[in-house]
C-alpha cells in the first residue's frame, strides 16, 4: 500500500501505478484531452489495482451514456475478491460508483459525503460530489461541500488550486458573485490550466451582466482552457452568450460553425449547449438556417437514454426545432420511465424533466399556451434537474417569449418586468419589455 498525493493511502502493487494514478486525477480535473490515456498507464502499471477499475467506471458514469452506464455497472463484479483487501474508503468508493451505476444518485452522494468527513483530502471524491450536487439542483451543497473540507486544505496541498475553482462555482451558484469571482482569480493564479475555473468566472460575469468584462477575460485567459477536452466547447459557448448579449450576432453563429460546432461529438454537453444556444439566437430574431437538423440528426437515437432530466429536455427541443417525429417518441420514453420510478432520476422526469420537455415540444409547435401552461407551475422547481442559473435562464426566457405569443398581457408584463429588474442594462430585457407592452 502506497500514499497518495495528498497523503491518502491507495492498494497497489506498486508505487508507479499510484503516481500514474495521481496524474490521471489531475487529468481529470485539469479536464485534459489525454485523461483516458492517463488510466490506461495506471493500467499497465497495476491491472488490479482497485481504485483504477472504480475509477474507470466513474469515467464511464461521466459520460453520460446507456452503453457506459451499463458497463459502469459490470465493474464490481468483475472486481471479484479484490475488494476484500481495501481500505474503507476505497470500498466507498467502489460503493458509490456501483449506486450511481444504478440510478441511486443520493446514495452515491452520502458515501461520498462519509469519505469526506474522514478524509476531507480526498479530491476525487470532492470533485464527485461537486459535480453530483450540481446535477441535483443543490446549489447550496455544491458550495459547502467545498467548504466544510477546506480545513485541510492550503496552497501547500496539491489541487489546492483545483478547490478554489470548485469553491468559487458554488460561490456563483449562490449569488456570491464578489467572492466567487476572487475565489476564481486565486483557482488560476495558482493554477493557470484550470479551465473549471476560468468557466466560473465567466459565469459570474454572465449573472452580473458584463458581457465585455467576460469576454476579455476568457481572452486573456486562452491558454488555460483550449486546450482542454470537449468541454472547452462550452467555454466557447459562453463566450458565444456574451457575444448574443451585445447584438453581435454574425459573431455568434461564427463562433457556432467554427469552434462549439463538432460534426464528430455525441458528448451531451456538446448537444445541450447547440441546442441553448440556437435557441437562444431564434429568440433574438436570428434565423439559424438548418442547423438545426443537423443537430437533431445527432439527437435521434438519443430519446431513450434518460440519463438525466436535464439532458432529456435539451434533446427534445433540438428534435421539436427539426421538426423530428422522435420529438413526440422521446415524450412517450420520458412517459415511461418517468412513472417506472426506478432511480432517482426518475422522479425528477416525472416532476420536472417530462412537463418541461412537453413544453419544449408544445412551444416549437406553436402551441405557446399549453407552453406556458406547462411551465409555469415549475419554473421555480427548474433548479432540481441540475445545471447552472445560465443553463437554465434558456427556459426562462422562452417561458416569455411564450407568454408574449400566447397573447397573455398581463402575464408577459410581470415576466419581462421581473426580467428588466434583474438586468437593467441587457439589450434582450429591455427589447422584450418593449414587446410585452406593445400591445
Amino acid at each position: 500500500m502506497t500514499d497518495d498525493a495528498r497523503g491518502l493511502p491507495i492498494t497497489a502493487s506498486n508505487a508507479e501505478s499510484v503516481g500514474a494514478f495521481d496524474h490521471t486525477i489531475d487529468g481529470y480535473l485539469a479536464l485534459a484531452v489525454d485523461t483516458g490515456e492517463r488510466l490506461k498507464a495506471v493500467f499497465a502499471a497495476d491491472p488490479t489495482m482497485p481504485m483504477a477499475h472504480v475509477l474507470k467506471g466513474y469515467f464511464f458514469l461521466l459520460m453520460a451514456t446507456p452503453g457506459l452506464k451499463a458497463k459502469a455497472q459490470g465493474i464490481i463484479e468483475d472486481m471479484g475478491d479484490s475488494l476484500g483487501a481495501v481500505t474503507e474508503r476505497e470500498r466507498h468508493h467502489a460503493m458509490a460508483m456501483n449506486a450511481w451505476a444504478h440510478g441511486k444518485t443520493d446514495e452515491a452522494l452520502s458515501r461520498w459525503e462519509t469519505i469526506l468527513v474522514n478524509h476531507p483530502g480526498d479530491i476525487l471524491a470532492l470533485r464527485l460530489a461537486h459535480h453530483g450536487y450540481f446535477y441535483k439542483g443543490d446549489s447550496q451543497n455544491l458550495r459547502d461541500v467545498v467548504s466544510r473540507t477546506m480545513h485541510a486544505w492550503d496552497e501547500s496541498v496539491p489541487g489546492y488550486g483545483f478547490v478554489m475553482g470548485m469553491r468559487s462555482f458554488g460561490l456563483e451558484e449562490t449569488h456570491a458573485y464578489d467572492v466567487a469571482i476572487e475565489a476564481g482569480e486565486h483557482a488560476v493564479a495558482l493554477i493557470p490550466e484550470n479551465p473549471w475555473a476560468i468557466h466560473v468566472v465567466a459565469h459570474v460575469y454572465e449573472m452580473i451582466d458584463q458581457p465585455a468584462d467576460g469576454i476579455a477575460w476568457l481572452t486573456d485567459n486562452e491558454p488555460g482552457w483550449t486546450g482542454a477536452h470537449n468541454f472547452r466547447y462550452h467555454i466557447w459557448w459562453h463566450r458565444a452568450l456574451m457575444r448574443l448579449d451585445r447584438g453581435e450576432y454574425d459573431e455568434v453563429l461564427a463562433l457556432y460553425d467554427e469552434t462549439i460546432w463538432d460534426p464528430d461529438s455525441d458528448e451531451y454537453l456538446d448537444l445541450c449547449n447547440d441546442a441553448a444556444l440556437l435557441m437562444r439566437l431564434e429568440l433574438h430574431g436570428v434565423d439559424v438556417g438548418d442547423r438545426w437538423q443537423a443537430l437533431a440528426d445527432k439527437c435521434r437515437g438519443r430519446k431513450n437514454d434518460h440519463i438525466l432530466a436535464f439532458i432529456d429536455v435539451h434533446f427534445a427541443l433540438a428534435l421539436a426545432a427539426a421538426g423530428a417525429p422522435e420529438a413526440d417518441e422521446l415524450l412517450e420514453s420520458q412517459r415511461a420511465y418517468a412513472v417506472a420510478d426506478a432511480e432517482d432520476n426518475s422522479l425528477i422526469a416525472r416532476e420536472i424533466g417530462l412537463p418541461l420537455s412537453e413544453a419544449m415540444v408544445a412551444y416549437r409547435s406553436g402551441d405557446f399556451v399549453r407552453a406556458v401552461d406547462l411551465m409555469m407551475p415549475i419554473r421555480y422547481h427548474l433548479p432540481h434537474m441540475g445545471g447552472s442559473h445560465a443553463q437554465r435562464d434558456l427556459f426562462a426566457m422562452m417561458l416569455l417569449d411564450a407568454s408574449i405569443r400566447a397573447g397573455h398581457a398581463g402575464l408577459s408584463r410581470s415576466l419581462a418586468a421581473e426580467r428588466l429588474c434583474r438586468m437593467p442594462q441587457n439589450q434582450w430585457a429591455h427589447a422584450t419589455y418593449e414587446r410585452a407592452f406593445a400591445g
